[in-house]
């Protein structure tokens, strides 16, 4: 329902002001443009707007319920930008998909990929379209249960444990994952929520303006 969708992550305890989100803001300065793929009803930018940091903001879903509801949200004025009420008709979100951004290279300073990749088959599809539009950073955060110390299939080698279809399914092997991460030769470092969190995230911050090591 519309009603659950604009409630999506609250009720998890994962709403403004939230351990993750602040984390998730630690990364980004003043400022900055940022893409936030998979945005859902628009939390983030809730969050931004109460507690920084200043940036400009535009979201996309693969959902258009979760588009819709948080447009009906900007738009009504509900949400505050830098102390204004936000009520405008211009939309801050759209509909699109994390594997085919459509925006041009380096055209953003920071894309986030919050809690996407475990709804999709596989990450490098997602992650190439992340790094080619981001400028400076991709932040991506994995919720803990979908980042695994390591695990192995049928073969002996640790890999995606994924039904091949869209969907809450992805389990990703962490040793296999900062590989891929190593293999970019980019700069990135990891960090992640207290235990204590309702919602036990990871998150890496992936820096293009600088190499690996």
């Amino acid at each position: 329902t519309d009603e659950g969708a604009a409630n999506y992550m609250t009720s998890y305890g994962q709403g403004v002001g939230c351990e993750t989100r602040m984390i998730l803001g630690s990364f980004i300065n003043d400022g900055e443009t940022v893409l936030d793929v998979g945005c859902g009803p628009g939390i983030n930018m809730d969050h931004f707007m109460q507690f920084g940091p200043k940036v400009n903001y535009r979201g996309t879903d693969y959902s258009d319920r979760f588009v819709r509801v948080a447009n009906q949200r900007w738009s009504s004025g509900k949400l505050m930008f830098n102390g204004l009420a936000a009520a405008q008709s211009t939309p801050h979100f759209f509909v699109g998909d994390c594997r085919k951004i459509e925006e041009a290279d380096n055209s953003w300073d920071v894309v986030i990929l919050q809690d996407v990749l475990e709804h999709t088959n596989g990450y490098e599809i997602p992650m190439a379209e992340a790094l080619r539009v981001a400028k400076k950073r991709v932040i991506v955060t994995f919720w803990r249960g979908q980042m695994m110390d390591d695990f192995e299939n049928d073969t002996g080698v640790s890999s995606v444990r994924d039904d091949g279809n869209d969907g809450f399914c992805g389990e990703y092997s962490r040793i296999e994952w900062e590989k891929y991460l190593d293999g970019l030769d980019l700069h990135w470092v990891e960090t992640q929520c207290s235990p204590e969190a309702n919602r036990w995230n990871r998150f890496y911050c992936i820096d293009k303006e600088m190499k690996h090591g």
